[in-house]
């Protein structure tokens, strides 16, 4: 018997337009549609005339509900994987399902689409090649604060995900643990009230805090005239780093070429 394919759909983060006419094609062609929310997907399916058989696959039963869309595959039906806005999997459900058809040697296939991160980095005017997406931050205080230690080196801009309700305590978070740092606030991505807000995370004025955000944190440009290496080499030499060690940290720390500090580090 053949087995079915599952398809990793991206689905519109705003405007139900967005939609793309690979996604409209596989969501008529399968068998069955796994979604976060079936009351939210029900909405783009309406809007395109679209009829099809409905399971719930949401992160609190992504386990179970893994177990059920397996069997349904393994019985040869094609299922649609979607979340209610954006690409599964990214910090939405479907890896743990992903990684499990993969180790059964199921297909899967994914049909792009729309995602808030790389949306919002097209509309908020930074100029960076490079950036780390975090997603949202962990519930828990201390893998907040595990994650932060390692964040804030990062050299290049950071892109978080926050609910409405968590706006203030977030902006308040990150800038008790990076410092005061360029911040680029993204609401309402593609939808009527798309605004971009400029400011720091010390001061940052949103006049409208409903909505979906995605906050976009800039590293902190550091004049290397005014920073004294020697003092910051010994510092750590006198904790006990070698010379070697001593001068992977400062790079990384103030992103200044290994050669150039491991001179200075020679100097001591």
């Amino acid at each position: 018997m053949t087995k079915g394919t599952l398809y990793v759909v991206g689905t519109p983060i705003g405007n139900l337009s967005d939609i793309t006419l690979r996604a409209l094609d596989t969501l008529k062609a399968v068998d069955l549609i796994a979604c976060e929310d079936t009351r939210h997907t029900r909405i783009l399916l309406d809007r395109y005339q679209i009829k099809k058989p409905l399971v719930s696959y949401y992160k609190q039963k992504e386990r179970e509900g893994t177990e059920r869309i397996v069997e349904e595959l393994e019985s040869g039906k094609n299922v649609a994987l979607v979340t209610d806005a954006g690409t599964p999997c990214i910090s939405d459900p479907g890896a743990i399902l992903v990684a499990k058809c993969i180790e059964l040697g199921l297909s899967v296939e994914s049909v792009p689409g729309p995602s808030a991160v790389a949306t919002a980095m097209s509309v908020a005017g930074i100029y960076s090649p490079r950036f780390a997406f975090i997603g949202f931050l962990p519930e828990k205080t201390s893998d907040k604060n595990k994650l932060m230690d390692e964040v804030k080196s990062y050299n290049i801009p950071t892109v978080y995900y926050c609910a409405p309700h968590d706006l203030e305590r977030v902006i308040a978070y990150l800038y008790e643990k990076l410092g005061d740092r360029p911040l680029t606030v993204v609401k309402e991505l593609t939808k009527l009230h798309e605004t971009v807000y400029k400011g720091t995370l010390s001061n940052i004025e949103i006049t409208n805090d409903k909505g979906e955000f995605v906050l976009i944190v800039e590293p902190v440009e550091v004049e290397k005239d005014d920073i004294d290496l020697e003092a910051q080499l010994k510092k750590l030499m006198d904790e006990g780093l070698s010379k070697s060690e001593a001068t992977k940290r400062v790079s990384k720390e103030y992103n200044i070429p290994k050669n150039e500090v491991y001179a200075v580090a020679v100097k001591l």
